[in-house]
């Protein structure tokens, strides 16, 4: 009834390692008697080999959606044709989103107008502030009560537009700070999501890390938020009704889930230096937070990228406010031995989380910025969704019991 962790790799003929992803990614559920590590249930184990089976069987005939937003190709990510890592080398998020959009390179501003929403939306967003504790949970009430109070999108033909107040109503939402009174998205994020004590100066390397990290995190594909959100779209739901979709699949996903069992791995090296702690995770069959990923076969270029900026922007001899040298010093320890364990490769999901955990965010920012950053995504799925009319009506197979009575 029950297989280990090397049986279960057997079985789906995969690394011990990726058997930890797919328990990160919710594929698989774990069991452990306390004694002999990680258990996990022979039904799911053979059901996930059938899966993979029918999908292998399947990939010449199953239906394909076309899209020109994003493309994965040889562990690298492409933006309508562009490389990520020359976007991010000189393009802030206001001007990623509008090519995510539809605009031409040629067309976009050298210094982007910062994003506003409507007056009376604040309102909405302040009334239930005290209620949630994490940023993302603010989100999904503030846009949830602002469809409710009559404020609905209209899908006009400046969609743009709307799309722009609705992350700018976001991120007020998650941190109290609009973005067009602080640098644009990125500087009200940076600003708005550090504890309170510590908002009076900005750095201004965390704002351009918070910039790079919101273009990584924008779109990567057809995820299964992005999914929920285009089919909003295509039964006629208007653009706030698409977002609330795709926010709403976030909490059940990876990467909300990941961000924050990231945050407390890097806790446990910062308080305890040389813990070991992923060992000892490895050693008990307990999946490693926030490695590997289904879309990449390698590694995720993004959380290279975003690791790579942060060690040049807080090199170990920086001086960082409020304790982040040590919080930096945890990191670099975490990956070390995540390295030292033979693990696949960190993914964007632990990127962004140490991105947060070093510059002493609050609890939940790494969810936040992950979950604002993709709004942009959504709304480039959303437009294009409105051009292909895609029908996502599914056919099923019938597997219940014989039918009795009636004439059939």
């Amino acid at each position: 009834m029950w297989l280990t962790t090397e049986q279960a790799a057997r079985r789906l003929g995969v690394k011990r390692e990726t058997i930890y992803a797919y328990t990160s990614r919710g594929l698989l559920r774990r069991a452990s008697d306390g004694t002999r590590g990680s258990r996990f249930r022979r039904d799911d184990i053979e059901r996930l080999a059938v899966r993979g089976r029918k999908t292998r069987e399947r990939e010449g005939s199953r239906a394909v959606l076309e899209s020109s937003i994003a493309l994965i190709r040889n562990d690298r990510l492409f933006y309508r044709g562009y490389d990520v890592l020359l976007l991010c080398r000189g393009m802030g998020f206001e001007n990623v989103s509008h090519l995510l959009w539809g605009a031409s390179v040629e067309a976009l501003p050298a210094v982007p107008r910062a994003w506003a929403f409507p007056a009376q939306w604040q309102p909405v967003a302040d009334a239930d502030r005290g209620r949630f504790p994490l940023p993302l949970d603010r989100i999904v009430s503030g846009l949830a009560a602002l469809s409710g109070a009559g404020h609905r999108s209209v899908i006009e033909e400046d969609c743009t537009l709307e799309a722009q107040r609705i992350i700018a109503y976001a991120v007020y939402c998650a941190t109290g700070v609009p973005p067009v009174e602080h640098g644009g998205v990125a500087g009200a994020l940076a600003r708005g999501l550090l504890p309170a004590s510590e908002r009076a100066v900005t750095p201004t390397a965390l704002v351009s890390l918070v910039d790079v990290a919101l273009n990584l995190a924008a779109e990567n594909g057809l995820a299964a938020p992005t999914v929920c959100s285009r089919i909003v779209a295509s039964v006629g739901g208007d653009m706030k009704a698409a977002v609330l979709a795709g926010l709403c699949a976030m909490r059940g996903t990876a990467p909300g889930a990941a961000a924050h069992r990231v945050e407390e791995l890097l806790v446990r090296y910062h308080e305890n230096p040389g813990c070991a702690h992923v060992a000892k995770l490895v050693a008990s069959d307990r999946p490693v937070p926030g490695i590997g990923h289904l879309a990449f076969r390698q590694r995720d270029p993004r959380a290279a990228i975003l690791l790579e900026r942060m060690a040049a922007e807080w090199p170990p001899d920086a001086d960082l406010p409020a304790g982040g040298a040590l919080r930096m010093a945890a990191l670099r320890e975490a990956l070390a031995d995540i390295r030292g364990a033979g693990l696949v490769p960190v993914n964007l999901d632990f990127a962004m989380s140490a991105l947060c955990f070093v510059a002493g965010m609050s609890p939940g920012a790494g969810e936040a910025l992950f979950s604002i950053a993709r709004i942009s995504g959504w709304v480039a799925h959303l437009l294009e969704q409105l051009t292909q009319n895609t029908n996502f009506r599914m056919r099923f197979v019938y597997t219940g019991p014989v039918l009795r009575g009636g004439n059939g």
